[in-house]
């Protein structure tokens, strides 16, 4: 009487002629109200999820490459296009190692940027070397009109970030300096003011 290819029907479930078809129909109101239940659970994290915002994005990557004969290399990626179809424009991108900086100047979105640190054949660069380690990296990002911007995501959400956005590298649990192809994700924080 209440098989998952029989559809219900309520004029038999109202119908009590014996004790047993009673018990068998409480369990038919029980199957029906899970499924019931079910659906609607369904339907409430379907809405929920399409209501949703998104609050982060990556952008791109931060890596310390490692030291060598010819220095010490930091790799900044920055590549939105698992996010928007947008390019993305930076006033600077500036890389922090160790208490020394350097500057990109301006950049747009696709672009890879390769920092050189310490001092290479009597070349010194702005950048301190990892050759002995290093417990501070990071990069910042200065967006192109020095206040929060806005992109379009590929789901069609407007996404409007702060003005700068800082990620940095820090030493792995139980080590005591930033060790060679450490990286960490770009992420680029939803700013709900628009300050």
């Amino acid at each position: 009487m209440c098989s998952r290819s029989e559809p219900l029907r309520f004029n038999h479930l109202l119908n009590l002629s014996s004790p047993e078809e009673g018990k068998m129909r409480a369990h038919c109101l029980l199957v029906l109200s899970r499924r019931i239940a079910g659906c609607l659970l369904t339907l409430f994290l379907l809405v929920s999820v399409a209501a949703a915002k998104t609050n982060r994005a990556t952008i791109g990557s931060l890596t310390y490459l490692g030291s060598d004969q010819f220095g010490s290399a930091f790799r900044v990626t920055l590549d939105p296009s698992l996010v928007t179809s947008q390019s993305l424009s930076f006033a600077n991108i500036t890389m922090f190692v160790d208490g020394t900086s350097q500057g990109s100047g301006p950049v747009t979105t696709p672009v890879t940027i390769l920092f050189i640190g310490g001092t290479v054949d009597g070349v010194v660069h702005p950048l301190a070397s990892c050759a002995s380690g290093c417990v501070s990296i990071a990069v910042q990002l200065l967006s192109a009109t020095g206040e929060p911007f806005s992109f379009k995501l590929l789901d069609g959400q407007e996404f409007t970030t702060f003005k700068v956005t800082t990620v940095a590298l820090e030493p792995l649990p139980g080590e005591k300096f930033i060790q060679a192809q450490q990286s960490v994700p770009i992420v680029v924080k939803r700013d709900a003011s628009g300050k």
